[in-house]
């Protein structure tokens, strides 16, 4: 079977979590299959750098690596390097309360009133919004949960994670 280069760009700090967010991804969109073309084809990650740089430079950088690191292959690691960016995705709790809130809009600005930082804003409401609500059955409002939200105009800072290397096909 063959191999063909591949990049995935995802947005969290924590290296393991992006990884197996981008696999989970994968598989979701192309299956289980081992030649299926994918990150999901690789055996796990080799990071390259300590360093954050913007989402250009590392792909730039990756082109060299992807051919001069012996260490990423086919069935094998692909590499990771961090990205520095002004978006970064958190995970917030949404306060309990038993009034409740009408709307889904509400309850992720109660959530987010205690991480979001000046100048940012969530960077597309319907898209970058992702949560677990708890409902009131009789009201039938919002009590509690969690949501994930991709936020936007931050201070640069290490936001995700440039994955590249060989892909099974």
């Amino acid at each position: 079977m063959g191999a063909h280069p591949f990049t995935d760009y995802v947005l969290g700090t924590d290296v393991q979590d992006a990884y197996d967010r981008a696999v989970a991804d994968a598989i979701a969109e192309y299956g289980h299959g081992r030649y299926n073309g994918t990150i999901s084809t690789t055996d796990g990650y080799l990071v390259l750098s300590d360093t954050p740089v913007p989402l250009q430079e590392a792909l730039d950088r990756h082109i060299a690596l992807l051919d001069g690191d012996s260490r990423i292959e086919k069935r094998g690691s692909c590499g990771a390097i961090p990205i520095l960016d002004s978006k970064r995705r958190i995970t917030a709790p949404i306060p309990a309360t038993a009034d409740g809130y009408r709307t889904w809009a509400q309850a992720v600005e109660a959530a987010l009133a205690a991480f979001i930082q000046p100048g940012e804003h969530i960077a597309d409401a319907l898209r970058d919004v992702t949560g677990h609500f708890v409902t009131c059955k009789e009201s039938k409002r919002i009590v509690s949960g969690s949501v994930t939200v991709t936020l936007t105009g931050s201070r640069p800072g290490h936001a995700g994670w440039l994955f590249f290397g060989w892909a099974a096909c």
